[in-house]
């Protein structure tokens, strides 16, 4: 009797320790891990929107494009302007004065799938082509990030990045880019522009404004001989603007960077201050060439 007591006991010890152990087993159990979506930051998309008159300007626009990795959409007249240079700036001067501007067979875009727009396109009468105007009638740039881009013949840069500014307030437009037709479409033109480009992003992301990348000019001076002998060599195409020099600073780099503070007269008109710019390369690869007017 006493050793069945001691048997039952003992058991009751025994199953007292295994529920004790399976206790502490499920206790020490770390608790399922439950499965979370893994949170992705929705990508960014960009989109080069662009016309382009004598192919300057899509050149430009693939650079953009390829630098960016971005959608294209070139912009396309219904009409055509006419072949020639002179019936293509009545054209465009009747446009302007009537503010009838041109329709386009693609003017709508669907903006809603990008947040940056790099807008493109040639300076005539030194403000934006008026396809363009029609482009921004017909879209929404509200929210965006808008990165003008042109081509010129002389200048336009900074008024029709002002312009646009004006245009679509509620749209973020950055410091804009420019390169003269001329240049672009030399034989080095694809890789100047590219060089170019790719310093501007720089820019872009740094935050430079104009007013900063004026910063490494000297002091404004009067002209000294050589500096006279500069502007005429680059100038020397340009006398339709009717350009008079007052003063000059410089910045030196792989040559040097020529900043001239002038009177224009352009077409005739009434004088006008304007800055141009003009770059002197070293001894021996190349002469003196007017970089923008800006104005």
């Amino acid at each position: 009797m006493l050793n069945k007591m001691k048997l039952t006991a003992a058991m009751s010890v025994f199953a007292a320790s295994m529920v004790f152990t399976a206790c502490n087993e499920q206790e020490s159990k770390p608790a399922p891990k439950t499965e979370s979506a893994e949170v992705v930051a929705p990508a960014t998309k960009s989109v080069v929107v662009y016309f382009s008159q004598n192919g300057a300007t899509k050149k430009l626009a693939e650079i953009f494009q390829k630098a960016k990795n971005a959608d294209a959409v070139e912009l396309k007249l219904v009409t055509a302007y006419p072949s020639t240079y002179d019936s293509t700036i009545a054209a465009v001067k009747a446009q302007r004065d009537t503010r009838q501007w041109p329709a386009l067979e693609n003017a709508k875009v669907e903006l809603d799938k990008y947040d940056t727009v790099y807008l493109g396109y040639p300076i005539m009468f030194g403000t934006f082509t008026p396809p363009i105007f029609t482009f921004l009638d017909s879209n929404d740039l509200s929210g965006k990030v808008v990165v003008p881009f042109c081509t010129y013949g002389s200048g336009g840069r900074k008024a029709s990045a002002e312009e646009l500014k004006t245009l679509e307030p509620n749209a973020n437009v950055t410091l804009a880019f420019g390169i003269s037709n001329k240049r672009i479409t030399a034989e080095n033109g694809d890789s100047v522009a590219r060089a170019e480009v790719e310093t501007f992003f720089a820019d872009l992301e740094t935050g430079k404004t104009d007013e900063m990348l004026l910063g490494g000019y000297s002091e404004q001076r009067p002209l000294a001989a050589e500096d006279s002998a500069v502007f005429a060599e680059a100038t020397k195409d340009y006398a339709y603007l009717g350009l008079k020099p007052l003063s000059v600073s410089t910045q030196v780099v792989a040559g040097t960077n020529y900043l001239f503070v002038c009177e224009m007269k352009a077409f005739g008109g009434p004088a006008v201050q304007t800055n141009v710019k003009i770059f002197k390369p070293l001894p021996g690869r190349g002469v003196p060439e007017l970089i923008v007017v800006e104005k």
